[in-house]
């Protein structure tokens, strides 16, 4: 059996090395009509070798900036038609691909955008479609642009009720993770806090999509009151300009069918053939999810493991032809160590190359710390970043044995060694010892912070406390030196390099793909036949965060205040 399994697995990987040589680059006809479909998750890393674009969850981020780039600046292309279909993507994202189709209309380029959704908040999806020249809506669509929401649970009184108390120290009034734990509602400072969060975002979809349609704010914020949904209300209230499905396109915006190139072909165009990607190498690095020291197996996302990142930013600080360093940061934070050992590989890889920061749609709390290493950091206007603050929370179990009429007894040596035995509640003693412990890994933060950015550590404080801000917001407290996303920030790194403005250098993605023998490698030494679920059923089950098990494993983490999704 295992014989077999390992000649499937060669097989496997041997057909997806294989097949791409066999892709040669498609005919793109004059006046070409270019198709792309937008459905599912968002990655943030490219998949670079075959192994991994098969288990990729979705199309990457950088791949399709780079894809409407080259519609922009290929003269043979002079129409974009989207499918925007259901999008599991945050605001910041949507943001960089609004602003790459909006480049797509800047190079004269007509953008039409179809709707075909089946949900009960199409506000995202129709955010993204607003950046289009023309709007179109499936019939069967059924997707109110009803606005903007998020729920906060807090699961206080539910573990009351199991006997479970949570003790917690904390620096910084905003630093409300641990209400959803021990409170039965939201804190004031924790609500002040979200509702400025809420309003931001909320003036900028509104602001974007008047613009993109042609609107008064006051117009769009009363037909978002009233959430058309379905393709004639959307019609009739202004906000799409007619109703066709995918098959219809076509014929219904007056479009020839024989011009048309999907999407799926036109990447395999080479970017130099345009006159893209052609400069001095940009290194690009990704880190992606809760911070950890080490990464995991064969399969998993990339994540934001620091020995896999900091090795990459070490090849790249190596490597002659490399002139810049941007890292892409999309994190809520994680463990307090692995995001020091992040910092200190920044500062010692800017003192020989340009380092930026680019920030997705969140680079809080440990994301925020990692990214002050920089020389500079770029943000989305609707990035959640900040949550510059530090937590402890234990669960006491004392109450649920009791309740289970479990015994428990703790034996230790040392005043603070029980600390970790979960059991009791703290003595005052070691009440007092955690806080110190807490502060001194606050004043941490802070020092980074004033050695990473230059920044007055009282000042940092200042609009600190654990305050998770927009990345708009953040530009005008000093915490990111400029709004934008991938894009702006491959510019500002251009700047720094001393690239000329002209020229568009060439991103080099670090590490780079894996070799045959390397992933062959991999694959063998993994338990065989998980090895093969996996490939043939790449689409896991959805799980909890990873962030969200640092609190109840005692590990000090820079976590953030809330991770919600915003609707």
């Amino acid at each position: 059996m295992k014989r077999l399994v390992g000649a499937v697995l060669i097989a496997l990987v041997a057909a997806m090395f294989l097949l791409p040589l066999y892709s040669p680059a498609p005919e793109v006809p004059d006046g070409g009509i270019l198709v792309l479909e937008l459905e599912g998750r968002i990655e943030e890393t490219p998949a670079l070798d075959p192994l991994a674009q098969f288990v990729a969850r979705g199309p990457a981020l950088p791949s399709l900036l780079l894809l409407l780039d080259m519609a922009a600046a290929d003269e043979r292309i002079e129409q974009l038609v989207v499918r925007v279909r259901p999008l599991d993507c945050g605001y910041a994202r949507l943001q960089e691909l609004r602003a790459a189709l909006r480049r797509v209309r800047d190079a004269g380029k007509r953008v039409i955008a179809v709707l075909d959704l089946a949900t009960l908040n199409a506000t995202r999806e129709y955010y993204l479609a607003s950046a289009a020249d023309r709007i179109y809506v499936d019939p069967g669509h059924l997707g109110p642009v009803a606005g903007i929401a998020g729920q906060y649970l807090h699961l206080g009184g539910l573990f009351e009720r199991l006997g479970v108390a949570f003790e917690y120290e904390r620096v910084g009034q905003y630093k409300s993770a641990v209400e959803g734990y021990a409170s039965r509602e939201m804190s004031a400072p924790a609500r002040e806090m979200t509702e400025a969060i809420f309003d931001g975002l909320y003036a900028r979809l509104v602001d974007d999509i008047a613009e993109g349609r042609g609107l008064s704010r006051a117009e769009v914020a009363e037909r978002i009151d009233r959430a058309p949904g379905t393709a004639r209300e959307l019609v009739d209230a202004g906000l799409a300009d007619g109703i066709a499905g995918a098959s219809e396109i076509f014929e219904r915006a007056g479009l020839d069918a024989e011009k048309r190139v999907d999407a799926a072909d036109y990447r395999r165009v080479s970017p130099t053939s345009l006159g893209l990607r052609f400069g001095p190498k940009i290194a690009m690095v990704f880190g992606d999810g809760a911070i950890v020291q080490s990464g995991s197996g064969p399969f998993s996302p990339p994540g934001f493991a620091t020995d896999r990142v900091s090795e990459a930013i070490e090849e790249a600080v190596e490597d002659p032809e490399v002139r810049a360093i941007v890292l892409r940061v999309n994190s809520g934070g994680g463990s307090a160590l692995a995001s020091d050992q992040l910092w200190r590989t920044l500062m010692r890889a800017r003192e020989d190359k340009p380092v930026v920061v680019s920030m997705g749609d969140a680079a809080a709390s440990g994301g925020y710390y990692v990214a002050s290493g920089a020389d500079a950091i770029v943000s989305g206007s609707a990035t959640l970043t900040g949550s510059i603050g530090v937590f402890v929370l234990r669960a006491s179990l004392a109450g649920v044995y009791e309740k289970l009429d479990i015994g428990s007894e703790v034996i230790s040596r040392g005043r603070y060694a029980s600390v970790m035995g979960g059991d009791q509640p703290l003595t005052p003693e070691q009440r007092e010892r955690t806080a110190d412990y807490v502060q001194a890994a606050y004043r941490g933060f802070l020092d980074r912070i004033h050695e990473g950015r230059g920044a007055d550590p009282e000042e940092v404080d200042r609009v600190g406390q654990g305050r998770v801000w927009l990345g708009g917001a953040a530009h005008d407290l000093g915490l990111v030196d400029r709004i934008g996303g991938l894009h702006e920030a491959v510019e500002l790194a251009k700047q720094k390099a001393d690239i000329a403005a002209d020229v568009d250098p060439e991103r080099v993605v670090y590490p780079g793909p894996r070799g045959f023998f390397e992933q062959l490698s991999e694959l063998m030494s993994a338990d065989a036949g998980s090895t093969l679920r996996q490939l043939l059923l790449p689409l896991a089950p959805p799980q909890l965060p990873d962030w969200l098990w640092f609190p109840l494993e005692g590990e000090l983490a820079y976590l953030p205040t809330h991770w919600v999704e915003i609707r």
